[in-house]
């Protein structure tokens, strides 16, 4: 394997990612110990435990957890093997249960982790111990906004530190309700491409593609008489304003625009839902809140208008995403179905948008097997970004975001150990 800093290289006008990036094993190998082996990855949200007794199960990397509600109310991260011979205790999504039994022994463990009992108990000495035998736990975890995240590092920064340049952004997102509270219904829009992870970090930011890629979709709006396809173009190529991509420390990264973007609904409309906003969390911050983003919070979730994007590795080449729509408490019954009825159309399994963004991944997964042409060029927009409050901010059409996911790759690769990602 290559140095992982002779991978990204940058100067002042050029910015070149290597093709390995994408298909080397080894590389994505060392990318899950030291990336996911020591970032705050999010695994769940807390809707999705409302009563003692929930769980759902996730992974981090690829490693399997459980996320479990206890009988008092208490988050607990587990890792889903049983201590015994290794296989998974809990093959559900989600679903409710006070114990977790393993299927090949019938090992019983209870929501906190504990091990409960042993079949054939026999078959042990009465002083046999059990106390390291438990189900195992990471290092850490921590909640922000219903938000859940763990973190295999020891120590590092909390949670806290980790998402204070985000935090702005995550509270706008949950703020589009008046209640500050969103929530998952169950049920989720699960996918997989032959492809590398990191292209749909990319792509959830990439404002440059959709002319392109989603000229179909657009031209679909203008047959309908939603809107012209000549408005779609001039929304993404507007100068000013709230039209921008933004690449923020640690990774993350946000595309955003004022004027709305392809699978969003147009809250103008909505003029009682703009009311109890102003009413619940201040006439200033209404405009703020419902401007349209896509949030990338590194290294696997995204916030989009409708939903919470997870991004799940699996090998150097096969990915697998969790689309989980999202409820505004509080907001009215029609805003909610109407981000629904949105969501399906652009992200959903016969939609519009997302299918369209599979096949680019397929093309540029196979574009990067030739030899012959090792870099990927990520400059654009380099010139003309600028430093605003410790952002960089370029145009919504720029390459920004994906530089600075590209610096926080560069900057966790290059560690040995299992430091947290600074």
């Amino acid at each position: 394997m290559r140095p992982p800093a002779d991978l990204v290289v940058e100067t002042d006008a050029t910015f070149r990612v290597h093709a390995s990036l994408y298909t080397d094993p080894a590389l994505f190998d060392a990318e899950m110990d030291r990336i996911f082996g020591s970032a705050w990855v999010y695994l769940c949200h807390e809707s999705e435990l409302p009563n003692p007794g929930d769980y759902r199960t996730s992974v981090i990397g690829r490693q399997p957890v459980i996320v479990s509600r206890d009988q008092d109310g208490e988050v607990h991260v587990l890792f889903n093997r049983c201590m015994h011979r290794g296989a998974v205790v809990c093959r559900a999504d989600r679903g409710h249960s006070n114990y977790f039994r393993c299927q090949y022994h019938n090992w019983v463990y209870d929501s906190r982790g504990a091990l409960q009992g042993m079949a054939q108990p026999s078959g042990y000495p009465d002083d046999f111990d059990r106390s390291g035998l438990s189900l195992v736990k990471p290092p850490r975890v921590g909640t922000y906004r219903g938000l859940i995240f763990a973190s295999l590092a020891e120590d590092g920064e909390s949670l806290q530190e980790r998402l204070d340049d985000v935090r702005g952004y995550i509270d706008a997102w949950c703020d589009r309700s008046p209640l500050g509270r969103v929530t998952l219904p169950r049920g989720n829009h699960r996918y997989s491409y032959p492809g590398n992870w990191k292209l749909q970090l990319e792509n959830g930011v990439d404002g440059y593609h959709g002319n392109y890629v989603h000229e179909s979709f657009s031209q679909i709006l203008e047959r309908s008489g939603e809107r012209r396809r000549s408005d779609v173009t001039r929304a993404r190529n507007e100068v000013g304003g709230v039209n921008s991509a933004k690449g923020l420390s640690h990774g993350d990264g946000l595309l955003e625009r004022g004027s709305g973007m392809l699978g969003t609904i147009d809250f103008s409309q909505f003029a009682g839902y703009r009311e109890r906003l102003a009413q619940a969390h201040g006439a200033d911050r209404v405009d703020d809140i419902l401007t349209q983003r896509n949030v990338l919070v590194w290294p696997n979730l995204f916030l989009f208008e409708s939903h919470i994007r997870v991004v799940r590795p699996v090998s150097v080449n096969e990915t697998t995403v969790d689309n989980h729509p999202t409820m505004l408490q509080g907001a009215p019954d029609e805003v909610n179905t109407a981000r629904l009825r949105e969501h399906e159309r652009f992200f959903g399994p016969a939609s519009f948008g997302a299918t369209d963004d599979l096949e680019i991944f397929v093309h540029v997964q196979t574009g990067v097997q030739a030899s012959s042409a090792q870099w990927l060029d990520m400059s654009r927009g380099m010139h003309r970004e600028e430093q605003r409050d410790g952002e960089i901010v370029g145009h919504s059409t720029d390459e920004t975001p994906q530089r600075s996911m590209y610096r926080a790759w560069r900057r966790a690769m290059a560690r040995t150990n299992r430091e947290a990602v600074a």
